[in-house]
């Protein structure tokens, strides 16, 4: 009934990057409003984020080692995307760590906006990096096929006509 993606890495790191950025939006929205409970959205949406951000660089970290086995002229691809997504996870944790220092503070006056502004920094420092490693990872995978298995999945169609053997009239006429 419910199957386990494999490899895991590509399911997962979708959720970081949605993450990140509703957190760096909401963020900006408590800037200039105190309705709501943006603060506490901020906190936790931005604390959802790291954690996720952590769990796709683990299972990032587990599948690149078999790449790197398999495709040895991808390690420079593999290691700046790598590099990149340690580097969003790095700045989720800041934006985490800074969003509940925000909230701790949100009652006093002359700190509230200046905190909301420092977690909206360090939101958009996170989603350039997210927009580094995406960039990568898709450049990878769809310029330089790294991580791309072609197996079948299924029985595959019938051979057509085998070359140098002559296709019947019916096939030759399209539509008669």
């Amino acid at each position: 009934m419910f199957e386990v993606p494999d490899p895991f890495h590509p399911a997962v790191v979708h959720f970081p990057i949605v993450l990140i950025f509703l957190g760096t939006l909401i963020s900006i929205l408590t800037i200039f409003t105190r309705r709501g409970a943006l603060p506490q959205f901020t906190a936790v949406i931005l604390i959802l984020a790291a954690g996720s951000a952590q769990f796709a660089v683990i299972t990032g970290g587990d599948q690149a080692d078999e790449l790197i086995q398999r495709m040895p002229d991808a390690r420079p691809l593999i290691r700046d995307h790598a590099e990149w997504g340690e580097r969003m996870r790095m700045a989720a944790v800041i934006a985490a760590i800074v969003a509940l220092v925000a909230l701790a503070f949100y009652r006093v006056r002359g700190f509230r906006r200046i905190l909301a502004l420092i977690t909206a920094i360090a939101g958009v420092a996170a989603c350039f990096c997210a927009v580094q490693a995406a960039q990568r990872g898709g450049a990878m995978v769809y310029h330089h096929g790294v991580g791309v298995q072609i197996t079948p999945s299924g029985p595959s169609p019938s051979p057509g006509p085998a070359e140098g053997t002559p296709a019947s009239s019916a096939e030759a006429t399209p539509g008669g």
